[in-house]
């Protein structure tokens, strides 16, 4: 008989997970579904909270190519809004009393709207920022990996010990009896004693202050996914409610009511939950998000006045149009003073 929804216990016997496999999937459960955006895109791994200044005009042909296809960390010839997203996230960086609450980088009493055209450097930026604060996180969450690593190392090797390697046999679903003290004594199967390691394992990672979902950082496409159709979405949208920071990178819900609603809900839930750290990067102004709903705009332009700094990105231009405009400029211009030559040789 087909199982729609197999349990890792099921994979396992069915030889389809080996340790590593089985580790991930434990973490998975855990993480609730989210343990993917519990990291930082690796396309922006290397994203630096910077800017810097370059003479595109001074720049060679073959410096130009090597701009486009090796990007730098930093932002190049910043915008002012782009000075001041890297300002902002500096403030919260620095656990600025104004912006944070103990002074504590993980612990913002406000979020960000990015908004402005693609190319504009605010993703590049949300990822910098969320790049820093993720080893703030590691840092006071290195207990809890340990302890996570040991727990599932112990579960794997007591399920591998009772199983076999080669996993030929079945665990009895029920436990059975022994007799201690001329007593029967009900005993856990190996089925049971699984779950409960891994039922003692979430309860102790939330007895911990931080927790590794802690800090989400998810496109918006993936957040409705998991919000609306994954396994685990009543569990993913609570720890998306209580996250202590939450990254939604380029929000557009195409006029979608349901999508629309997904935002407000969640914007109105962290806020209720006294947690302001949403970070939302999109082109779209806050009215506008409300997809021709003006009673939705207004909700959502008034919930972000209240909890979000604003900061447009419009005055920005994608900075590899730029690269590459300059680079036709060089073209024409040797064009121009191609045809000079030939006008003079025909004269």
């Amino acid at each position: 008989m087909k199982k729609n929804n197999p349990t890792i216990l099921d994979k396992l016997q069915a030889g389809l997970l080996d340790r590593q496999g089985f580790q991930q999937e434990v973490l998975d459960q855990v993480y609730v579904g989210l343990h993917q955006y519990c990291q930082i895109p690796e396309g922006y791994k290397n994203c630096d909270l910077a800017s810097k200044l370059i003479d595109l005009p001074m720049l060679t042909d073959t410096e130009l190519k090597s701009l486009l296809n090796d990007p730098p960390t930093e932002i190049v010839n910043p915008y002012p809004s782009q000075i001041k997203a890297i300002a902002l996230f500096e403030m919260l960086l620095d656990g600025d009393p104004m912006a944070c609450e103990d002074s504590d980088p993980l612990k913002p009493t406000l979020g960000a709207y990015l908004y402005g055209p693609p190319g504009s450097g605010k993703t590049h930026l949300l990822a910098a920022y969320a790049r820093r604060l993720k080893m703030f996180l590691d840092t006071r969450l290195a207990d809890v990996h340990n302890m996570m690593a040991s727990v599932i190392e112990e579960a794997c090797f007591k399920f591998y010990e009772r199983t076999g390697s080669e996993r030929e046999v079945t665990i009895e679903e029920m436990g059975h009896y022994s007799v201690e003290n001329n007593e029967l004594i009900l005993e856990s199967s190996p089925e049971e004693e699984f779950w409960h390691t891994i039922n003692l394992l979430k309860k102790r990672i939330a007895g911990y202050d931080y927790q590794p979902t802690d800090l989400i950082y998810i496109g918006f496409k993936e957040l409705f996914e998991v919000c609306k159709h994954s396994a685990q979405r009543d569990d993913a949208m609570h720890a998306l409610e209580s996250a202590r920071i939450v990254f939604i990178d380029d929000i557009h819900p195409q006029s979608d009511p349901e999508q629309i609603q997904l935002v407000l809900h969640l914007l109105e839930r962290r806020y209720e939950m006294g947690q302001a750290g949403t970070f939302l990067t999109t082109n779209l102004q806050t009215e506008a998000l409300g997809g021709g709903d003006e009673m939705l705009g207004n909700r959502l332009t008034s919930r972000c006045a209240e909890t979000l700094v604003t900061i447009d990105f419009s005055d920005c231009d994608d900075w590899r149009k730029k690269v590459k405009s300059h680079k036709i400029r060089m073209v024409e211009d040797e064009l121009d003073r191609r045809s000079l030559v030939h006008n003079h040789r025909t004269d």
